[in-house]
């Protein structure tokens, strides 16, 4: 596909998602280059895992009141942020597809399953009946709490990362890249669990006392840090893990392929 034709496509998709309000504008911006990239150089097949990607996970996200009970409910509406920090990788793997395809599409569909896992987690595990318990020390916590899983959203995390995988290997993906990619997303998720739990900036805020991610609570107040590196947030977070899933996904690929 052409790069203006990429461009153009991925630019009218991105404006749809903001008027749905699936996207901030600066997220639209963000999702025009990371979705004219994969068009670009992977085409419709790529195209249609990054779609399943974001029109699942946005479904999801309004379809569930999974973050009705979160400690830091968020807004729907992705921004450029959350685009990049869920997208790069995956546009750097339909990138290298030029020079690398196996690999690439490894990377590629790695880093997406990982992004999907960890958004299907997240939305369907805030259903589960019973208290989460956290990754590291398997302690009960509040619905919500960074690094928390439960039973139903760890495996509905599989399923997401094995629907990617299956869509790829279906629209033309090697059987390696596609089983590699799955586990990438898979390993993906589990370590934005524990960097949830570890090393992810929390806060309580200084009037209503309830614990949040930001440095500023939605009610207006500013809030104390209470844990973790000031500097990794939840978006952060889901950068690294989407390239731990990329990159598991590659390693496997070298490793099987040589």
């Amino acid at each position: 596909m052409s790069v203006a034709l990429a461009l153009g496509l991925a630019a009218g998709l991105a404006a749809v998602g903001a008027i749905l309000r699936w996207l901030t504008w600066s997220g639209a911006a963000a999702a025009t280059l990371v979705g004219g990239t994969i068009l670009a150089t992977t085409g419709l097949a790529g195209g249609a895992l990054l779609a399943l990607f974001f029109v699942s996970g946005s479904l999801l996200t309004y379809a569930l009141p999974a973050h009705r009970h979160s400690v830091d409910a968020r807004s729907g509406a992705r921004t450029w942020r959350q685009v990049v920090a869920n997208g790069a990788w995956a546009a750097l793997g339909a990138a290298t597809t030029t020079a690398a395809p196996g690999a690439g599409w490894a990377v590629l569909i790695g880093a997406l399953a990982a992004a999907q896992a960890d958004t299907w987690g997240t939305e369907i595990g805030g259903l589960a009946r019973v208290s989460p318990r956290l990754i590291t020390t398997g302690g009960r916590v509040p619905a919500g709490t960074s690094g928390a899983i439960t039973a139903l959203g760890t495996t509905a995390g599989i399923a997401g990362a094995a629907l990617m995988a299956g869509l790829g290997l279906t629209l033309g993906a090697p059987v390696t890249a596609a089983s590699w990619g799955a586990a990438g997303g898979v390993v993906g998720t589990l370590v934005d669990s524990v960097l949830g739990a570890t090393v992810q900036a929390k806060y309580r805020c200084e009037r209503c006392h309830a614990e949040t991610e930001r440095q500023t609570h939605h009610c207006g107040e500013p809030a104390t840090r209470l844990a973790g590196w000031r500097w990794i947030d939840n978006d952060v977070v889901n950068a690294l893990a989407t390239g731990v899933g990329a990159g598991v996904a590659a390693a496997g690929w070298v490793l099987v392929t040589g």
